[in-house]
């Protein structure tokens, strides 16, 4: 009897574990199916690439945040870095090759992010103040750089990495895919990667592992940083233009597709693949809307309860017994002082 509970027990926490893990991918399938019945064009290959394109620089930068996320920190700065990073790419751009414009606005982006990570660690400043600060900061800069007025680029090249197309793929998209494969790979399967899962879970046994928290926490915000850079000179270049108000609620949309993807705001867990997915549903819901004819202010609402109803999910464990809890909490090994078993340990508990 007590044998049969058990093994009961255990198949509720798969199946728990399960859904926790790929509820979102069914959640992604569902809504795409749904809006594909109502409207029949979401599913054109035409409509299809315009979302991928639109939603490149959300995804670039959700690259980043979930780095910062996975740490245990936040990064409120990052849509103030990405309009500085565009307005730089655009202003440089008029006289510049594009490949110089790019490179200045990235390394910009990158500078920023370290500065973030020295103030949070060197300094010892709350992420959500710090980053709070930076973004003031750099909102400013960018004002009184551009005057409030727009930077516009009159050459064609410039455009082609945010509008440029082969067979029909925009370029961005390519970039997106591309960074997103990269990020995943080294947060999954590298030391490094197993050091963010590993500071974010416990920074005091991590520490005590061997591990560099600061040097890490510092890292994921130099590359939160880079992210937007990137995003930047891929809006600008999209639009051959900037201005400081390019887009100042993207960091709001950066937040919910990390979020919805199912990263956690206290750290240690999420991947970057729960990200593109949590992209996926943000982009087909505006989507469906725009197709639809749903007001924006419908849109911004129901935006608002996603990512409320996101961070109130209740946890898998609240949903077991006294028993299972036992259960998960004897399967989970000790720690270990040895930095490279109790990395590997942390990061297969948490991918």
């Amino acid at each position: 009897m007590t044998g049969n509970s058990f093994t009961g027990t255990q198949r509720t926490s798969r199946a728990a574990l399960a859904l926790r893990s790929y509820g979102i991918v069914v959640a992604l399938v569902i809504l795409v199916v749904i809006i594909a019945i109502i409207q029949p064009n979401f599913l054109a290959f035409g409509n299809l690439m315009n979302i991928v394109s639109q939603w490149s620089p959300v995804a670039i930068m959700g690259i980043g945040m979930t780095y910062v996320v996975i740490t245990g920190g936040f990064d409120l700065s990052i849509g103030a870095v990405y309009t500085l990073c565009a307005v730089i790419a655009a202003a440089v751009g008029r006289t510049e090759a594009p490949i110089v414009a790019f490179a200045l606005a990235i390394t910009v982006g990158l500078a920023v992010g370290v500065i973030n990570g020295l103030v949070v660690t060197g300094l010892r400043v709350n992420a959500f103040i710090a980053t709070l600060g930076t973004q003031l900061i750099i909102t400013g800069l960018t004002l009184v750089l551009t005057g409030n007025a727009a930077f516009i680029v009159t050459f064609d090249q410039f455009k082609v990495l945010g509008a440029g197309r082969a067979f029909g793929i925009p370029y961005s998209g390519m970039l997106m895919v591309a960074l997103m494969i990269i990020g995943g790979l080294i947060l999954a399967y590298t030391p490094f990667g197993q050091a963010i899962y590993a500071v974010g879970g416990n920074k005091e046994a991590s520490r005590l592992a061997g591990i560099p928290t600061s040097t890490t926490i510092a890292s994921s915000y130099a590359i939160a940083g880079l992210c937007a850079g990137i995003a930047g000179t891929v809006s600008a270049s999209q639009l051959s233009s900037a201005q400081a108000n390019l887009n100042p609620t993207i960091v709001f949309d950066v937040l919910t597709v990390v979020i919805v993807g199912g990263t956690l705001l206290t750290g240690g867990s999420g991947a970057i693949w729960r990200t593109a997915v949590g992209v996926g549903i943000l982009a087909a819901l505006q989507n469906g809307f725009n197709l639809l004819n749903v007001s924006p202010y419908y849109q911004d609402i129901i935006k608002g309860i996603i990512i409320i109803a996101a961070i109130a999910q209740l946890d898998w464990r609240r949903l077991l017994g006294p028993s299972m809890k036992r259960e998960v909490a004897a399967e989970r090994p000790e720690p270990t002082r040895n930095k490279a078993e109790f990395t590997s340990t942390l990061s297969k508990e948490t991918s």
